[in-house]
């Protein structure tokens, strides 16, 4: 086990130019360089406390770091994927003006999925962190409840609308805690997550981009099902060589087997009362992330603000924003 921390030390203090996360949580920098995509990482994930003192650098520390590292490499990757394709479908003209040749406009469409997808990066890590830290506290506040429940001060089921307020009150103390009390970290972000919305509902409904009147399942695989399933969401649609009639399948009887553990772990009917229909409840995308962080926004001044700005290829930008976006010179994805 000694060997283990010291090799697992060292190995992340090498990929952080030779820092370690620092033990206070203000003091870390969360860079959002994609080059120092492993500082931001382990910056938002550090190591767990050990018992004895000191932090558990473990390999299964390191594999944690890992595999959130490759979900969101294959979400940019995808949703890069997404962002070109519909550049080239919607910019025609500009396409046989500027790139006339079929290899030419073959390699725009692969430097641009790779710009794209590198700037992406960070910004999913801050999105995937949020998402995380709500599903952890929605866990310790059901735990809360039923302390509460067991020892009789908790007398009645908690009806849906007091629910949500609870869950935006979680919200609102993640996005008053590092990294999200930089304004900047938090308006990225919020351009990641309304950029990962649009292209879900787009996916499933190609040309609608503002959503149909309930798009309550992008809110449930957001928060029941995390982004390891919006990845595979993504494979399944796109495709990516394999069967793309088995990957739906599969998708489908995994996020069953989600929302199954969400009914039964977040859904007590002793704590909560039953959604109308009995059906499960799935939160809007909005109640899981833009009511409280435009809310937020609008309390720090930061509305309006200037979208992130990519570079496609050859000086060709690409917008990633909202639409508290400032008007900028650029292709809107």
């Amino acid at each position: 086990m000694t060997h283990e921390l010291s090799i697992a030390r060292q190995y992340l203090r090498r990929r952080r130019h030779g820092t370690l996360p620092s033990t206070v949580i203000n003091e870390r920098t969360y860079t959002r360089n994609p080059e120092d995509d492993v500082v931001l990482l382990s910056d938002l994930f550090p190591p767990a406390k050990s018992a004895k003192g000191g932090y558990l650098y473990t390999f299964r520390y390191l594999h944690s770091l890992r595999r959130r590292q490759q979900t969101c490499a294959r979400l940019s990757h995808y949703l890069a994927n997404r962002v070109m394709d519909r550049f080239v479908t919607v910019e025609q003209s500009l396409m046989k003006a500027n790139f006339p040749s079929k290899a030419e406009r073959n390699l725009l469409f692969e430097r641009g999925i790779a710009n794209v997808e590198f700037n992406l990066v960070p910004l999913t890590y801050c999105a995937l962190f949020f998402l995380e830290s709500y599903a952890s506290a929605r866990k310790e506040h059901m735990n809360f409840l039923l302390r509460e429940y067991e020892a009789g001060r908790l007398p009645v089921p908690i009806p849906m609308h007091v629910r949500a307020i609870m869950y935006a009150e979680l919200q609102a103390k993640i996005l008053h805690s590092p990294p999200f009390t930089d304004t900047s970290t938090l308006i990225a972000t919020h351009h990641c997550m309304r950029l990962l919305v649009s292209y879900l509902r787009h996916t499933l409904v190609p040309g609608e981009f503002d959503g149909p009147p309930d798009d309550r399942w992008i809110g449930g695989l957001l928060t029941v099902s995390g982004f390891g399933r919006v990845v595979e969401f993504f494979s399944a649609e796109i495709g990516d060589g394999r069967n793309s009639r088995a990957q739906r399948r599969d998708f489908m009887i995994n996020f069953e087997r989600d929302v199954d553990k969400h009914a039964r772990e977040e859904m007590n009917p002793l704590i909560y009362s039953a959604p109308p229909g009995s059906r499960p409840h799935y939160p809007s995308p909005n109640e899981v992330w833009f009511d409280s962080a435009e809310k937020e926004l609008l309390s720090r001044d930061a509305v309006p603000h200037d979208p992130e700005c990519f570079s496609a290829w050859n000086g060709i930008p690409v917008l990633i924003g909202c639409n508290h976006c400032r008007a900028a010179r650029g292709w809107q994805a």
